[in-house]
C-alpha cells in the first residue's frame, strides 16, 4: 500500500509539471482581430446625450422600416463608437449609414450587427463617405492582410510600395473602392479603402496637419 501511495505522488508530480513552451506559446498567440465594419454609404455623426438631458439624439425613434414600425428597446446611445477606427471626442457619436430613402437613413445600432430607420433631425450631421474623407488625414487599419498594405500608381496597378498602420496619408478623392491620398512629401498614389466584402480599412488619424 505504502509503494502504491509513493508511485500515485510521482505521477500527480509529473502532471503537474509545466510542459516546456506551453505558456510561452500562450503568450506569444496573436491578438484577436477586431471585426472591421461593413462601411455601408456613409456616416451620421452625431451628440451624444448627457445622462438625464433630453437631447434630439436620445429621442430618435429608430423603425423596421420607414415611418412603420417602431423598434421598441433599440438605443442609439449604445451604438457602437468604433473607437479604433473614428478618433473623435466622446461628446460626438459616429454612426455608420447603411442606406438612404428620402431623409430616412438606415444604420447599424448595437454590436450584433441590427439595423434600424432613423429620420435626422439635422440633414447636415449625415455625410458620404466621399464628404466625410476628403481632406482629412487617415490610416490604414491594424491586422489587415499583407495586400491591403500597398500604394499604388493606379487603381488595380501593380503596386508602388508597402505601407504599415503607421503611416498617415490626406485623402484627396474617393473613386469606387479606392482612395487617392497625398503623403507628407506631396507624394500622390492609390490604395483601398474599403475591402471587396465592402468592409472599412482605413481610419482617422491624427497629425499632419488634420483638421
Amino acid at each position: 500500500m505504502t509503494l502504491l501511495r509513493a508511485l500515485f505522488g510521482v505521477v500527480v508530480a509529473l502532471l503537474l509539471l509545466p510542459v516546456p513552451g506551453y505558456p510561452a506559446a500562450l503568450s506569444s498567440a496573436p491578438p484577436i482581430s477586431r471585426m472591421r465594419p461593413y462601411a455601408g454609404i456613409g456616416i451620421l455623426v452625431l451628440p451624444v446625450p448627457s445622462p438625464g438631458d433630453d437631447q434630439p439624439c436620445g429621442r430618435l425613434s429608430l423603425y423596421d422600416e420607414p415611418a412603420m414600425t417602431r423598434l421598441e428597446g433599440a438605443d442609439l446611445t449604445t451604438a457602437p463608437r468604433h473607437e479604433w477606427i473614428f478618433t473623435m471626442d466622446a461628446e460626438t457619436l459616429p454612426l455608420i449609414v447603411m442606406a438612404r430613402k428620402g431623409e430616412w437613413l438606415r444604420l447599424t445600432y448595437d454590436d450584433a450587427g441590427r439595423e434600424g430607420w432613423v429620420k435626422p433631425w439635422q440633414r447636415s450631421a449625415f455625410e458620404t463617405w466621399e464628404e466625410f474623407f476628403k481632406g482629412r488625414v487617415v490610416r490604414l487599419l491594424p491586422g489587415l492582410q499583407k495586400r491591403h498594405y500597398q500604394l499604388y500608381g493606379q487603381p488595380g496597378s501593380e503596386p508602388l510600395t508597402d505601407l504599415t498602420p503607421q503611416q498617415l496619408f490626406r485623402v484627396l478623392q474617393l473613386v469606387n473602392d479606392w482612395a487617392q491620398v497625398t503623403d507628407d512629401r506631396n507624394s500622390t498614389g492609390w490604395l483601398r479603402w474599403q475591402d471587396e466584402d465592402g468592409r472599412l480599412l482605413i481610419g482617422l488619424g491624427q497629425g499632419y496637419n488634420a483638421p
